[in-house]
């Protein structure tokens, strides 16, 4: 069983000669003749050993890779019969035309399952911190590049990343700060010129406060890549952190993966989860339950240990520690893409050097608000990897192992998924409209071929990623960034130099419903998937002697219109504020309250929220102050108080904090009071933020692990095809009302719709100086912690 020493791990040259082994026979099988009705007989009992082996895929390896192997023989089957039968005459060129699209589209989908299935076949087991004594503890540079985020954001992560457990005098945080450079400041519009003078001034009294390096340079060339390797110019740590302006660090970051590069002299990167705080756009505004994982979980949690068992784990741009050395063997951090991260990684990788992944989330970070910022990341993205595969093909390039060329083939390959997406949305446009033959088959064919084929690959898609992601909702996703990708990718394709890095924007406030402005193309595929319904119902009618190909080529136009609409509502942003969110923390404390007669009253009360500009408490006692008199109601609004947090591990936490009363509910279990946070008290309050809402990685722990909930195939159809359904009035209705909506939030404010969410997961302190401690054999040691 896998995890339980019953069989071996399997090493990569093992594994490569397996699959070698399995494709032979494989490939034989495949190919030999049958009849229909035989046909039909292999596509039943290849359905059923699958859903008898698929309880086993998570816990058994050897029954994994049997799975995959039925699969592939199936799959290899089905398309030397779409290549051999089902392809049009060349005496019609134009249905030959467009048939041959879609076999490219269904062969690249056939090539990339393969891909995956290596890729995913035998994921690396989680892993142990590697142990570091203190004494052989390598210099740290901390990396945090900027362009244009929020101040207080920057404080919050930049008060974490001096928080992490590791020697002072070995631990170095700089803020590169690209939107303070001298070519912004001497900028020709005198707006920019000034705001970026003043970002400067501010981010330097910032990071003297913090005692933070300050880092800028003479121009914005090379984007992030430009940046990061301006200011690694003025520091000599072994090791470097690179984190996002929001991606904020826990406490344990450097005590969880610095031992592995002390270990392996020959390791480069350690990469690790992104974890975000809030829910992406599209996860929102599809209405997801806050039990359906994360899109990124996928990625994360089950792809990325299956690149590292096959040595491609790579740099994803964020949360991850490199050496130096390495990096400066290739020039420092590449910028010839505008994926700089993958890029770097693939350069250095062709040097002989190895990465490793691992799976702990030590970062909080935040996902575009809206849903224009997260088709601008996407589409960043997408056009960094279609240049690496153009520009940098990993199958041309020297010094890579075979399975590594295999692995960022799959990586980069993924990204034409707009492509082959808009390909399959199409394809039965072209009969209904045109009434072009895209592929000669029966309905029996149809039975014994398709369904099961499309069966199979639904079946695997939940057993590989069955705790990672539903059902059909990744398909959703991929139609809701299709017709605004595919404009990036055809553009790259065309001119693959030519592209430009655009940061996303990040701490958006979304406070209110509205149409994206960017709804149109979305719309449009959608009406077009209609259109596609109204011809077919004309075909029927008046085409009598077609009505079989025209139900099965109108189902499949039904589908893709249920998906679309669906998708659709992507692009109406609806605002969702959770009572207890990710960040939900409990820590005790003490409220001063000015109560206006020159004295203060002491309450007791609890920060269930924390950040840089205000916090949110609750009382669940009386209010009253022992002279029996009111210190806080609904009319304290204005008033003055100090917060008090009682942190007995962390004494330089307890210091007062002031505050303004901004907000006060009362309620049957007491009063919740929301408070801002001056600039003046920004520094004190994103040291308590940082240490209590980030500092302990076990809290992303548990919601990567413990809030999902598993949805069978069956089931995930259901819900997808469900909610699709549902949305076709809602998209009506919401389109209909956009204007008379937009004309009534002219004239008043509206309310945010609260959700529930998780439970709080209580703070967990450490001790003030951990990396003081000593082991029973006074060797010192770099403490974990959490």
């Amino acid at each position: 069983m896998k995890g339980k020493g019953i069989i071996p791990r399997l090493g990569t040259p093992v594994m490569v000669i397996l699959w070698l082994m399995l494709l032979a026979p494989i490939l034989f099988l495949a190919s030999v003749p049958t009849s229909i009705a035989v046909q039909g007989l292999l596509s039943l009992v290849t359905l059923g050993l699958l859903l008898i082996l698929k309880p086993f895929v998570p816990i058994s390896l050897p029954l994994r890779f049997s799975m995959l192997a039925i699969a592939g023989f199936f799959t290899l089957r089905y398309w030397l019969w779409r290549l051999t039968e089902t392809l049009p005459s060349p005496e019609e060129p134009i249905s030959l035309a467009a048939a041959l699209v879609l076999f490219g589209a269904e062969t690249f989908t056939v090539g990339l399952f393969f891909l995956t299935a290596l890729v995913t076949a035998d994921p690396t087991e989680p892993k142990p911190p590697a142990r570091l004594r203190l004494k052989d503890a390598p210099t740290v540079d901390i990396l945090v590049p900027s362009y244009n985020e929020p101040d207080e954001l920057l404080a919050v992560t930049l008060a974490a990343a001096k928080q992490i457990n590791y020697p002072k005098d070995k631990v170095t945080v700089v803020l590169c700060d690209d939107g303070g450079t001298d070519q912004r400041c001497n900028h020709s519009n005198p707006d920019i010129a000034r705001e970026s003078k003043a970002r400067r001034v501010r981010l330097q009294a910032l990071c003297r406060e913090l005692d933070v390096v300050y880092s800028t340079r003479a121009r914005n060339e090379s984007a992030k890549a430009g940046n990061l390797n301006s200011a690694m110019k003025n520091l000599n740590g072994e090791l470097f952190l690179v984190l996002d302006a929001d991606h904020v660090p826990s406490r344990d970051f450097l005590a969880r993966t610095v031992g592995y590069f002390v270990d392996n002299p020959r390791l480069f990167l350690v990469q690790t989860p992104h974890f975000f705080i809030n829910r992406d756009p599209i996860e929102r505004n599809l209405a997801l339950p806050e039990t359906c994982p994360s899109e990124n979980e996928m990625f994360y949690t089950t792809i990325h240990r299956g690149l590292d068992r096959l040595g491609g784990a790579f740099f994803c741009g964020s949360a991850a520690l490199l050496r130096r050395r390495a990096v400066d063997e290739v020039g420092g951090i590449s910028g010839e893409t505008i994926t700089e991260d993958a890029e770097t990684a693939l350069d250095i990788h062709s040097r002989g050097w190895e990465s490793m992944y691992l799976d702990q989330a030590m970062i909080g970070g935040l996902q575009p608000e809206t849903f224009a910022s997260f088709i601008q990341q996407r589409g960043r993205w997408a056009t960094g990897m279609i240049q690496m595969l153009i520009l940098k093909n990993p199958l041309f390039r020297s010094g890579l192992s075979m399975t590594q060329r295999l692995c960022y083939l799959n990586s980069m390959s993924f990204w034409l998924f707009p492509l082959i997406r808009m390909t399959f949305l199409l394809s039965p446009l072209f009969y209904m409209f045109f009434g072009l033959e895209i592929f000669v088959v029966s309905s029996t064919e149809v039975l014994v071929y398709i369904l099961p084929y499309l069966l199979i690959g639904f079946l695997i898609q939940n057993s590989l990623f069955s705790n990672v992601r539903w059902p059909q909702i990744s398909e959703v996703y991929e139609i809701a960034q299709t017709p605004y990708l595919l404009r990036a990718i055809i553009g790259t394709v065309l001119r693959p130099r030519a592209a430009s890095f655009k940061v996303t924007v990040k701490e958006e406030e979304l406070d209110h419903a509205f149409l994206s402005p960017i709804f149109l193309p979305l719309l449009g595929l959608a009406l077009l998937m209609l259109a596609g319904l109204i011809a077919g119902a004309y075909r029927w009618v008046a085409f009598p002697g077609d009505r079989t190909v025209v139900l099965l080529v109108g189902g499949w136009n039904l589908y893709n219109f249920v998906l679309t609409s669906y998708a659709l509502r992507s692009v109406f942003e609806r605002p969702w504020r959770l009572v207890k969110p990710r960040t939900a923390v409990s820590v005790p404390a003490t409220l001063n309250v000015d109560t206006g007669d020159a004295r203060t009253r002491p309450l007791s009360a609890t920060i269930v929220s924390a950040g840089s500009k205000s916090m949110v408490l609750s009382l669940e006692g009386d209010t009253r102050d022992s002279d029996g008199k009111v210190v806080l109601n609904d009319t304290s609004i204005g008033n003055a108080i100090e917060i008090c947090p009682s942190l007995p591990n962390a004494p330089d936490m307890e210091r007062p904090l002031p505050a303004t009363v901004s907000s006060v509910k009362s309620g049957i279990d007491g009063m919740t009071l929301t408070v801002d946070i001056t600039r003046k008290n920004m520094i004190p309050a994103s040291r308590l933020a940082a240490y209590v809402t980030y500092g302990d990685s076990s809290r992303w722990t548990y919601f990567r692990k413990g809030r999902t909930k598993r949805r069978g195939l069956v089931a995930g159809l259901a819900f997808v095809l469900h909610r699709g359904i549902l949305s076709m009035p809602r998209n009506i209705f919401d389109l209909l009302s956009e204007p008379a909506r937009r004309k009534a939030e002219l004239q008043m404010d509206t309310d945010l719709p609260i959700r529930e969410s998780s439970n709080v997961v209580p703070v967990r302190e450490q001790p003030a100086d951990p990396a003081a401690k000593t082991s029973d054999d006074e060797e010192g040691y770099l403490e974990v912690g959490s």
